[in-house]
């Protein structure tokens, strides 16, 4: 497993490369969670994660629950295949903002800022 980040407008872009598996899934979550304690909203780059095993969901679960308690925005990208089968018929993708693509992904940040900036 490899992340890359990458910053587009003020969203932070994590790339993830490889299996998200119980060898990395602690690397992943040690990764993730900084930024949003920065308060940045990030974007989950899936496309190139061909499997998550149970460890690897946990680990996103964990992630997603620091999100709301911090009232943090991730949107996870490049789910396909096989690993968006498995993960919608878990309900585990609700969990998450979704979008197909990184363009995607940063327009549904910048609608759920602004819903939120709106109430």
């Amino acid at each position: 497993m490899h992340i890359t980040r990458d910053t587009i407008e003020d969203v932070t872009v994590a790339r993830l490369i490889g299996v998200l598996d119980g060898t990395y899934a602690q690397d992943v979550h040690e990764g993730i969670v900084p930024i949003l304690l920065d308060r940045q909203p990030i974007l989950l780059d899936f496309t190139e994660v061909p499997h998550v095993s149970q460890d690897g969901l946990r680990t996103m679960l964990a992630i997603y629950r620091q999100a709301q308690a911090l009232n943090g925005k991730v949107c996870v990208v490049g789910v396909g295949g096989d690993l968006h089968l498995a993960l919608s018929a878990t309900g585990f993708l609700r969990f998450f903002l979704t979008a197909e693509d990184v363009d995607g992904g940063l327009e549904v940040l910048r609608n759920a800022a602004f819903v939120e900036s709106a109430s």
